[in-house]
């Protein structure tokens, strides 16, 4: 196997990796604060959809096991934080007043400047640590993975099919427009307070590095051009993440 082909595999463990711990943060905020209402719902459902037409499109095309596997954790996620945020919203109904007076901000705006920087500094070091611990968890898995599947077969032989290049490419189009919602959110609320910061930066390698296990397999245009779907989707999107990102900075409390 040539060295192409090890670090395409590498960088898509990395992917899975970051993708099997993306939510984590941002469900632990949500417990905290008992609330999930600085999600848009909408951003969430046109993520939804847009990972169950990738799955039904990499099943169909045939493509890299662990776009697959990927595709398949992605649906789990999602369920997972919809069911929380109708899960808190249903309790918020039912006591009003009583649970909104238990949410907890992320920084206490009411302590000094000092203390927040420090907070916030915390909390980049706590990102930056988890975000290494992320590639190195990626990296053995590929080192165990080469030892049980030595001879393992690079897919740069495949055919175009139009029926899962239809659903690659509506999953695409989904992805780039699913932060939208989110990034008018904010926007309207002049406020990021209840977003993990944590889930984009994985979000963000989780994209690079899906993109880099397509392109490191093979840089042949047929090849390339089948897969191209599936890096708009996670390419693209990191424009609308690095938007998000300029969001929390604007409107973070220093």
């Amino acid at each position: 196997m040539n060295e192409n082909i090890v670090l395409s595999r590498v960088a898509g463990y990395v992917s899975i990796a970051s993708w099997v711990v993306v939510l984590f943060p941002q469900i632990w905020i949500n417990y905290k604060r008992k609330s999930g209402d600085s999600l848009s719902i909408t951003f969430l459902y046109i993520w939804t959809i847009g990972d169950l037409l990738n799955l039904v499109g990499a099943i169909y095309q045939g493509l890299l096991p662990t776009m697959i596997i990927l595709a398949v954790y992605y649906m789990l996620t999602d369920t997972t934080i919809l069911l929380q945020i109708y899960y808190y919203r249903g309790r918020s109904r039912q006591t009003d007043d009583e649970i909104v007076g238990e949410i907890v901000p992320l920084i206490n705006n009411s302590s000094t400047p000092e203390s927040r920087r420090q907070a916030r500094t915390k909390q980049f070091l706590s990102i930056l640590i988890s975000l290494v611990g992320v590639c190195l968890t990626g990296v053995i898995a590929y080192i165990i993975s080469s030892r049980t599947k030595p001879q393992e077969i690079s897919d740069k032989d495949q055919e175009m099919l139009i029926l899962p290049q239809i659903f690659g490419w509506a999953s695409a189009f989904l992805y780039l427009g699913a932060r939208v919602p989110q990034i008018i959110l904010n926007y309207q609320n002049k406020s990021t307070e209840g977003l993990s910061l944590a889930m984009f930066c994985f979000c963000v390698l989780g994209n690079i590095t899906y993109s880099l296990s397509i392109i490191l397999n093979s840089t042949d245009p047929d090849y390339l051009l089948i897969n191209l779907a599936w890096l708009v989707g996670s390419g693209g999107t990191l424009i609308f993440d690095f938007i998000i990102f300029i969001q929390f900075y604007i409107y973070s409390t220093w």
